[in-house]
């Protein structure tokens, strides 16, 4: 993901408490006060056991990020403190103060015991958490499936900043080879070890410096689809000029009922309702986050003969990612907490009516999908031009040179059948998830997957005795057009059913909306620019306290021209209603 070097601001200045410490340390430990306890977290009640939970915070879905003994004897820039000293909270990642914990990794992070890398999980990206203070009360709500407040981009480009200050200065590099070899530290082994280093640093810097934009992502957002898009279409693929900058930022969607709806992705470019449908999302998610995957080509194309392609060197964990999945399938919407925000239920009968007339028909009401047949409850996920940012959208749309693609059957109906030089990117990603998927089809995830599909598609159906020719049938036939190429036509998004989100700020697809009362005002009317990354609550209009700066960590600034992702126009449905009636809807989305 990258190509010249960037200016970026520095993650986190040398602060003044810093300083403050220093002081008090020299003056002699008497004078010291202990620091005060953190609040307690409280776990919302949404269907999920604490071992539920364990299991989505710590569950490698084949994720490579960096070798665990590496990142543990990194060290900061900016302090002399390891890396991921604060469990990097700097970043807006969450504490798991779970006692299985073992390598003090913050949510969503995990060491693959089988390889040694430190990964990344679903909940890293997907686990939200609200603060709010009440009659001298401090409140700290864990939401499992939420929009993390996460800022992905500082923590990559600071993670290469650390490792390239470690390659190039001999006493840094000195005690990071210690650290790493231990009792085995040698001039020999620190001088494979820094070859060894300097060579993951190669690709893995030039990859970012290519892939992360000069205008920075910010807080609670990333673009997803541009990552993953860089490392297929790109870095698997060896094709240099298929990595473009990844600037169509989008906000983390949030996961209850995801498994639910007949589309996903904020574009709908993704089939979905099947087990197996998920299992191919979440295969292409954790290319985007460092997975290994090498396809190589065994024999090229002749004439008419399709090339012979190998997909097998790939470390994506398809039972990882499917045990993901049904936690997933478990999770339910957070309860509002009437109990501490308070409900006016006269206003959420008002706003229900308002809902129902100006919002649900045709965008976000509960239909049955007929795009799964046989599937009882799928819900049909509207994919709609309402007029927002159309960057995310118009950026799914790339074409890419297809390297050793070319010739192989297309993974979607199409004429002529097969890749040519250059193809829809999303063609390549789409060829990419589906071999990857018949690949593993040995590993009991993707088994257990299409067994539990055909078991509610076929009801009483007797179980297969070779499930391996009927698992590769059923991808071959289940994920034919998983990934629906951009139709010509302006920008469109998904419509989802709102069950929840209230508790999923910043709105819209591209997170450019502060709060659910903004988002009900003309767009003319909406701020232009707000706080983010701060988890403080905002009952009454619903989303984080945008506008305190004790609470900044970044800022959200609307760019009206649409060039950089952040727009915050369009969506302008209940905006003509009176202030009275746009807060009653504001106050049944608390309850929906």
């Amino acid at each position: 993901m990258r190509t010249p070097v960037m200016p970026f601001r520095s993650a986190v200045p040398v602060a003044a408490w810093t300083v403050a410490a220093s002081i008090l340390l020299c003056a002699g430990a008497a004078h010291a006060q202990p620091a005060p306890a953190p609040t307690a977290v409280t776990y919302m009640a949404q269907n999920w056991s604490a071992t539920d939970r364990e299991t989505f915070y710590t569950t490698s879905q084949g994720s490579h990020l960096i070798r665990a003994a590496w990142f543990k004897a990194l060290r900061r820039l900016d302090v002399d403190q390891p890396f991921a000293a604060d469990q990097l909270a700097r970043y807006g990642y969450l504490r798991n103060d779970s006692p299985n914990n073992r390598d003090g990794l913050p949510v969503g992070f995990v060491v693959e015991t089988r390889s040694g890398q430190l990964g990344m999980t679903c909940a890293a990206c997907h686990t939200g958490q609200l603060e709010y203070s009440k009659d001298g009360v401090n409140h700290v709500w864990r939401i499992d499936g939420a929009p993390a407040s996460a800022d992905f981009q500082q923590f990559l480009h600071d993670l290469v900043a650390a490792a390239r200050a470690t390659l190039s200065q001999s006493d840094r590099f000195d005690a990071f080879a210690k650290a790493v070899l231990g009792r085995g530290y040698s001039a020999a082994n620190a001088a494979s070890l820094k070859a060894e280093f300097g060579e993951w640093l190669d690709g893995f810097g030039t990859f970012m410096d290519a892939s992360l934009p000069p205008s920075p992502w910010g807080t609670g957002r990333l673009d997803a689809f541009g990552m993953i898009f860089n490392r297929v279409a790109g870095l698997d693929l060896n094709i240099a000029g298929n990595i473009k900058f990844a600037d169509a930022p989008v906000s983390y969607p949030f996961l209850w009922n995801a498994s639910r709806q007949d589309r996903t992705q904020w574009n709908g470019a993704v089939k979905n309702g099947l087990l197996i449908n998920g299992l191919g999302r979440n295969a292409g998610e954790v290319l985007g986050v460092f997975a290994d995957f090498k396809p190589i080509s065994i024999l090229r194309r002749f004439g008419l003969v399709p090339p012979t392609i190998l997909y097998n060197d790939n470390s994506v964990d398809l039972t990882g990612l499917e045990k993901l999945e049904e936690e997933i399938v478990k999770l339910q919407p957070p309860p509002w907490q009437t109990q501490i925000f308070g409900l006016n239920d006269q206003l959420v009968k008002k706003g229900e009516a308002l809902f129902d007339q100006n919002c649900a028909h045709q965008c976000h009401e509960e239909i049955k999908s007929s795009d799964i047949v046989g599937l009882v409850g799928a819900w049909a996920t509207p994919v709609q031009p309402v007029k927002t940012d159309p960057k995310m959208a118009n950026n799914a749309g790339r074409i890419s040179a297809s390297g050793i693609y070319e010739g192989a059957p297309l993974p979607r109906p199409a004429i002529p059948p097969t890749f040519s030089q250059s193809a829809a990117i999303v063609d390549v990603l789409g060829n990419s998830v589906v071999q990857i998927l018949i690949a593993g089809v040995a590993q009991a995830g993707a088994q257990r997957a299409v067994l539990t599909d055909l078991s509610r598609l076929q009801p009483g159906a007797t179980k297969p005795l070779d499930t391996i020719p009927v698992v590769i049938n059923f991808i071959n036939t289940q994920l034919t057009d998983l990934i629906d190429p951009p139709k010509p036509g302006p920008a469109a998004y998904e419509a989802r059913v709102l069950h929840g989100i209230w508790a999923t700020a910043p709105y819209l697809h591209n997170g450019s909306v502060p709060s659910l009362w903004e988002l009900l005002k003309p767009a003319k009317d909406r701020v232009t620019t707000f706080n983010v990354g701060c988890r403080r609550f905002d009952p009454k209009n619903v989303g984080f306290v945008s506008d305190d700066p004790s609470c900044k960590t970044g800022t959200f600034t609307v760019d009206p021209n649409n060039a950089n992702g952040n727009g915050n126009g369009g969506h302008e449905y209940g905006t003509d209603l009176s202030e009275d009636d746009r807060w009653a809807i504001v106050e049944y989305l608390k309850k929906y």
